[in-house]
């Protein structure tokens, strides 16, 4: 019967595996959306050893440096297999299989049970936080970080056990490498410290606290660097709060953690609910409490893991989201899979008794839990499809249609911020995408509107372009794009179309790159780069719709080469139909500028103005073209 007992306990690492990939199978499947495309362009931009180490290492949104999690695993992974999202999936899951086997080891190691080792890689997987790690790409931080932080403890815990120096020096090399995976990862050397303190041998402890000091300054210098690089927001939604909101945060982070946050909007009852809830936590308080009274205090390092871990979340209850529990969770998963494995071992009097309670209490668990994991799931899957057949539609509208525009019809809000509002086509290199003109009205209420402008083609330059053959145009069906140019341009043979008096204005935006708007460009420009933008001589004119208030802006978007500025600060001379408007001063390390100058109230209400823009310094390019800046936009705007 020895092969039996092998078996059986295979089947302890591998089913917690099995169950992971059954739960989330739709996961496998889904495609990119909303952030990954800002991952994804990062590719674009890559050419030179320290374009890749600028890449991997500047600081991102909300000032974070993730090269492993983010950067390295899009730019590597899309490298090598393009737009094809299985392989980033399969990586996903392959990262949180490992994690699976390091939280049964870890629990095993410290409770002596490969039942609660068993059972707490189940817990973990089942809690409908780790929903969105396994579908969404850009989540993957979140499964990367446990694997590091949990490797490192590993080893730390094999240098208590054996005093191996080699130990101790593996986990230092882990643990610096777990700073690009998540910034949690700071919060290592407390978890270490955690376990010294309530798992380790009491003789051991000063010695191994002491081995820790290093890791502890490692941490302090990483926070001090990162602060420099990359300051605290102050505010916005990642805005710091120390104050009496951190207690409702952490509730509602303790509700997440026995309940799914779409548990109500699924048409349960809240009631039930709410009975759940209660009954886990009075079950977890009453075991934590138990085993406390007989100094069993490991069960203090499970607690301690799950609030070391959510401590640097409880701070920012403007941006609260359930996936920021699935590394604290480790630790209240460890605390369930040891309370379970408890109960079989109580008195032979009350043994029965105390399995069954573990039982109905597991049972609570996984039925509040797995069923909605798999809805939300497929939910993310169904979410993604119509942003794969969009992208890739337009991919083959472009390959059908070379070096005409895309304009697209039929674009809901959920599909907008999923795509067009996170610049899904940027990594394409198609930047002549652009939607139709009902769509200003239509998509009012996105996430992203303030992109909204540039995306939306104003009607005079759709009409241009349809007769002078510079379009397509598709609606969007769903799972596919049809090509509807031909029912647009047929809406002329009754005038509807070419009577409509918006075609008789000047559109009030310009993108200096676009070819549809081209015609409205003066003297003074050269041909647009392959990048969207466009080079002025030393003077350029451009054509617009006048400003309709008195208090819209003249905006102007554009870039300036670190070169150019070498000599000095660059003054630009602006007029609006003749009338100058206040200078333009170019200086320092400015090379991307954003300007916004007050327009005369003697051209507010004209149907088109002459914009003129001249620099008073101009490089020579090799070929000899005299280059003064390089613009996208030019626009009137409030």
């Amino acid at each position: 019967m020895k092969w039996w007992r092998h078996a059986g306990r295979l089947l302890l690492w591998l089913l917690p595996v099995v169950f992971l990939f059954w739960l989330y199978a739709d996961g496998l499947k889904t495609w990119f959306v909303a952030d990954d495309f800002a991952w994804l362009g990062l590719i674009r931009n890559v050419g030179t050893t320290r374009e890749l180490l600028g890449a991997l290492f500047s600081p991102a949104a909300q000032g974070t440096i993730r090269p492993w999690s983010e950067r390295g695993f899009f730019l590597l992974f899309e490298s090598l297999f393009g737009l094809d999202s299985l392989p980033f999936r399969i990586c996903v899951f392959v990262t949180a299989a490992a994690d699976l086997a390091l939280v049964n080891w870890v629990t095993r190691r410290i409770t002596g049970s490969s039942i609660a080792g068993f059972l707490a890689a189940i817990l973990w997987t089942a809690n409908a936080a780790l929903v969105t790690v396994m579908a969404w790409s850009s989540a993957y931080n979140e499964v990367l970080c446990p694997l590091f932080l949990l490797s490192a403890l590993a080893l730390f815990m094999r240098y208590a056990e054996t005093g191996r120096s080699s130990f101790w020096w593996w986990q230092l090399v882990v643990f610096t490498l777990g700073f690009g995976a998540l910034e949690v990862n700071v919060v290592y050397p407390a978890l270490a410290a955690a376990y010294v303190l309530f798992v380790a041998k009491e003789s051991n402890r000063r010695k191994l606290l002491f081995s820790l000091i290093p890791l502890f300054c490692i941490s302090i210098v990483y926070f001090l660097i990162h602060r420099a690089l990359a300051p605290l927001p102050t505010r916005g939604p990642y805005a710091v709060h120390l104050d009496s909101r951190i207690f409702p945060t952490l509730a509602l982070y303790w509700k997440w953690s026995m309940l799914p946050t779409g548990w109500n909007t699924l048409g349960h009852s809240a009631r039930t609910g709410g009975a759940f809830v209660w009954l886990l936590t009075v079950a977890l308080a009453a075991f934590f409490i138990v085993q406390v009274t007989k100094s069993r205090h490991l069960v203090c390092f499970f607690a301690a893991w799950f609030l070391i871990t959510l401590a640097p979340m409880i701070p920012l209850p403007d941006h609260r989201t359930d996936y920021y529990l699935t590394i604290p969770l480790i630790g209240l998963a460890m605390l369930g899979g040891d309370a379970c494995a408890q109960a079989s071992r109580i008195n032979v009097r009350a043994k029965w008794m105390w399995r069954a309670v573990a039982l109905i209490v597991l049972a609570v668990y996984l039925r509040a839990m797995v069923p909605v994991d798999r809805v939300l799931i497929r939910w993310w899957l169904d979410r993604t499809k119509p942003v794969r057949a969009l992208v890739l539609g337009v991919r083959a509208a472009h390959e059908t249609h070379p070096g005409k525009s895309i304009v697209l019809d039929g674009i809901g809000s959920l599909l907008y911020d999923d795509s067009f509002g996170n610049s899904a086509f940027y990594p394409l290199g198609f930047t002549n995408v652009y939607l139709v003109p009902q769509e200003r009205d239509t998509l009012r209420d996105v996430v992203n509107s303030a992109r909204l402008p540039a995306q939306v083609i104003d009607p005079a330059s759709l009409w241009r372009g349809i007769t002078h053959d510079q379009v397509v145009i598709y609606s969007f069906l769903g799972d596919h794009l049809r090509n509807v140019t031909k029912d647009w341009a047929r809406l002329d043979s009754g005038g509807h179309l070419s009577s409509n008096p918006a075609l008789d204005l000047a559109p009030r935006r310009v993108d200096a790159g676009n070819p549809l708007l081209e015609y409205l460009l003066g003297s003074g420009w050269y041909p647009a780069e392959p990048s969207g933008f466009r080079w002025m001589s030393q003077r350029a004119t451009v054509r617009l719709g006048g400003p309709e208030v008195a208090n819209d802006k003249l905006l102007l978007e554009g870039y300036c080469t670190a070169a150019q500025l070498l000599a000095g600060p660059l003054h630009l001379i602006v007029s609006v139909d003749g009338v100058a408007l206040q200078g333009v001063r170019l200086d320092g390390t400015e090379t991307q500028f954003r300007r916004l100058l007050d327009v005369p109230a003697s051209v507010v209400g004209r149907a088109g103005v002459e914009v003129s823009i001249a620099v008073d310094r101009v490089f020579h390019e090799t070929g000899g073209r005299e280059l003064g800046l390089v613009f996208g936009t030019i626009a009137f705007e409030r």
